[in-house]
């Protein structure tokens, strides 16, 4: 079965290599040489089986599988999940099964800004999550679902994208804070009570981005003083706990202006920001250039240098 999203009356015709349902059958999973599959699973217990060995994921996690699996699951009666099908060209058209496994794929990514798939590609199968990370994965499959489904107009496509790639910024969070890829070995602060709550504090600003955050609700989420959160900041991160968030807003934003077509107010409203202008200020001030001229850049750079 080929899991993509068709489109109806906008867009009449157009391929999005994507589909995701909750609660999706796993019966009989068919992705081997076709496509990727996500798991998000929010409550209850997973186990499946790949090339004749057994796991078993505990909510809240993860589940990852690349094109090169034929995953086997048991009985999914008693959880509760997304499944989300997608074959990277989703993304972005540059990102062929060729390119994202070449030797130079890492380089290109990273002047590009372009994902890298590790969970997928490194086979790690269970990613184990946060509370507050599977909470923001949870929110954006269920957009993405609508979006891909309702088409209520032009930016359909593009918009099921823009949830998609905050639920892949969720799982790379998750993939690292578990022990792999690059930030396994990097630690937050000097003593174990100092880094458990700065790990607390960035799960959650990260998986509350969007919403009306300031400092005294994120210490009352935590349980602690505003000294006591402020001086671990300044310590560790080397800024204040909102000047965090605003640059997480930031990168996000800049995912949704280079690899979607969507509005700026409403990129604006996705990362938390109350207003365009606002929204403008701040990100001339991480980025040196305006929403506008960031997008035209980055998309003309990507088509000019990724041959």
């Amino acid at each position: 079965m080929e899991h993509v999203t068709i489109g109806k009356k906008f867009g009449e015709g157009k391929i999005a290599y994507a589909e995701c349902v909750t609660d999706g059958d796993l019966s009989r999973v068919d992705i081997k040489g076709k496509g990727f599959l996500l798991v998000c699973l929010w409550e209850g217990t997973m186990t499946f089986s790949v090339g004749g060995k057994s796991f078993t994921g505990h909510a809240p996690c993860f589940l990852c599988f690349d094109e090169e699996e034929d995953p086997v699951f048991g009985s999914t009666a008693e959880a509760r999940y997304a499944c989300v099908w997608f074959r990277p060209l989703f993304l972005n058209v540059n990102m062929t099964l060729a390119r994202i496994r070449s030797q130079g794929y890492e380089d290109v990514a990273s002047v590009h800004d372009l994902f890298l798939l590790r969970p997928f590609l490194e086979h790690s199968y269970v990613v184990p999550c946060q509370t507050e990370q599977i909470k923001a994965a949870e929110k954006a499959c269920r957009c993405m679902e609508r979006e891909l489904t309702e088409q209520r107009d032009w930016y359909w496509s593009c918009r099921s994208r823009s949830y998609f790639m905050e639920l892949l910024i969720a799982l790379e969070r998750s993939y690292a804070e578990v022990g792999y890829g690059k930030l396994a070995n990097e630690p937050y602060g000097e003593t174990a009570a100092e880094g458990a709550l700065l790990q607390d504090a960035i799960l959650y600003l990260e998986g509350c981005f969007s919403e009306d955050l300031n400092l005294e609700r994120v210490c009352n989420h935590l349980g602690v003083s505003r000294s006591a959160l402020t001086a671990a900041f300044r310590k560790e991160m080397n800024s204040t706990v909102m000047e965090y968030l605003m640059a997480f807003r930031v990168k996000v934003a800049k995912k949704h202006l280079a690899f979607t077509e969507i509005p700026q107010k409403e990129i604006a409203l996705r990362c938390g920001f109350k207003t365009v202008p606002h929204f403008a200020r701040v990100f001339k001030n991480h980025t040196g250039q305006t929403p506008g001229d960031f997008r035209k850049t980055a998309v003309q750079r990507r088509r000019d240098e990724i041959k």
